[in-house]
């Protein structure tokens, strides 16, 4: 359950008029925000869904979530912190101090954080996190819906184009990326959909995914799980390439029409 107190004072132009603690998190906010928002709900079932869904170890730290009333407000403290990143309307930051996330209130500010809060807590947990996984998580969490794991549309609609282009999926090519700049919109696409196709379509790909994981809680040069999944032989990358074929077809919002 959420608490709620008030600070009278900004620090560095951080939101931190109103605090909000949960179990996992901290909200720091320049507006007032009710224990009980559907946000903060939505957030704290998060929190639980991810330890659930991939057996993630206790949490080390605490993520911090600085809410920005505005955008304005949100991009003048960003380019002034951090002004080698490219603009974004959310990031998480991980640093030795703390493991942030910055954001603002507007359009869109639910999957933003959501995918933001997933980078904090993972970092939270584990000792390194390898970046096509860090990414496909957060792709993964950020769909909101019923059930976890509805299907993220943009990335259907990029990886139908793809495939329709002749391009088939690697992930041994996308473990060899280690800067998160140089990762193309195909990139966050296949990388949310190996983590979809191991949670729900390999045969064993949630405990393959689960052990990978527990390994990472203290582990700063993980394998790859490419040789895990022997992905090279071919087997994994064809099933996956047809899970990709089959899911368009069973969500048309997920169809590029060419």
């Amino acid at each position: 359950m959420a608490r709620s107190w008030s600070r009278s004072h900004i620090a560095d132009g951080l939101p931190v008029a109103h605090s909000l603690r949960t179990t996992g998190f901290i909200v720091q906010s320049d507006f007032r925000i009710a224990d009980n928002a559907p946000i903060i709900q939505e957030l704290e079932t998060l929190k639980q869904q991810i330890g659930q869904s991939l057996q993630l170890p206790a949490q080390r730290d605490p993520v911090v979530v600085y809410l920005f009333s505005d955008e304005s407000g949100y991009r003048s403290y960003m380019e002034k912190t951090w002004p080698a990143l490219p603009q974004r309307r959310a990031y998480f930051i991980g640093t030795s101090r703390e493991l942030a996330v910055y954001s603002f209130h507007g359009p869109g500010v639910e999957e933003d954080l959501r995918h933001e809060l997933t980078h904090g807590l993972l970092h939270a947990s584990l000792k390194t996190v390898p970046l096509w996984l860090d990414e496909g998580l957060a792709e993964y969490f950020e769909v909101r819906g019923t059930n976890v794991g509805e299907p993220h549309h943009d990335h259907l609609r990029t990886l139908r184009k793809t495939l329709s282009s002749g391009w088939r999926p690697s992930l041994a090519e996308l473990e060899g990326i280690t800067d998160f700049q140089k990762m193309t919109q195909r990139d966050y696409a296949e990388s949310w959909a190996w983590v979809h196709y191991l949670l729900h379509s390999h045969s064993q790909g949630e405990s393959v995914l689960q052990n990978y994981i527990a390994g990472l809680r203290d582990s700063e040069a993980p394998g790859a799980m490419a040789d895990l999944l022997g992905t090279e032989s071919g087997g994994s990358a064809m099933r996956m390439t047809a899970w990709v074929t089959e899911m368009s077809a069973a969500n048309p919002r997920g169809i590029f029409h060419l």
